[in-house]
């Protein structure tokens, strides 16, 4: 993952500290110390589409042939929801930046 803040790629085994606020993950960038983001319904679409990925070559395999084409289907389904919830859950989102307060 690359830090939007300090453009330096981040090691998950560099990690130290999470917060977990809801669907999303909260951490620390250990270059620059801006509160990052991983966002938590892309992780969950990712896994979801990974199962209907399976589900679909689980069909395909152990079906009946009339029942291929509707894994095939379920298998582009899933393909695709994972690849497209893998994109959007690897650009991390910058909460705040060390530095920037916040004027009241």
């Amino acid at each position: 993952m690359k830090c939007p803040g300090c453009e330096n790629l981040i090691e998950a085994a560099h990690i130290t500290e999470r917060q977990v606020r809801g669907l999303d993950i909260q951490f620390a960038c250990p270059h620059c110390q801006a509160t990052l983001r991983v966002n938590g319904r892309a992780t969950r679409a990712k896994l979801m589409g990974f199962v209907l990925l399976m589900s679909g070559s689980g069909v395909m395999l152990w079906g009946p042939q009339p029942a291929w084409i509707f894994g095939l289907m379920v298998m582009i389904a899933g393909g695709g929801l994972a690849f497209a919830a893998r994109r959007r859950e690897s650009r991390l989102q910058c909460v705040d930046k060390p530095g920037s307060e916040a004027e009241h």
